[in-house]
């Protein structure tokens, strides 16, 4: 039976978002195309999240091959959308260096992909996941 690991908190309010235990902290705004780098947007703090998950588990996935972590880097993009009828939708692409992974880099990949629960939770059809 699984159990939970960790659970993070974090309150939303008007132009702002704060994690319980303050160590995030940060004004948020809606996206525009004019970001003047005074607050961040959501589009911003899912494309940190959805990075910096996939890097861990790269990380672990390297570990169990006899690969190294040394380098790896993702490069995490999430694109806002007008949606087919209301509301909007996001696209997101993930492009990944794994330049000591071992023999296999594509598996090193698909082995993190497989650990990772943000990118697990994403619908196939908005994710684009590739080395670079």
């Amino acid at each position: 039976m699984a159990h939970d690991l960790y659970t993070a908190s974090v309150s939303a309010t008007a132009g702002a978002v704060r994690s319980d235990d303050g160590a995030l902290e940060l004004e948020v705004r809606e996206a525009t195309s004019s970001q003047d780098g005074s607050a961040t947007n959501p589009e911003q703090l899912m494309a940190a999240a959805l990075g910096s998950c996939l890097l861990e588990s790269l990380k672990i996935a390297t570990s169990t091959t006899g690969g190294s972590d040394d380098g790896v880097q993702v490069q995490a993009q999430v694109t806002l959308a007008e949606a087919e009828g209301a509301g909007y939708s996001a696209r997101y692409e993930l492009s990944v260096t794994l330049p000591d992974a071992g023999t296999d880099p594509e598996a090193v990949l698909q082995q993190a992909l497989s650990l990772c629960p943000f990118t697990k939770s994403i619908d196939a059809g908005s994710l684009d996941v590739h080395l670079a």
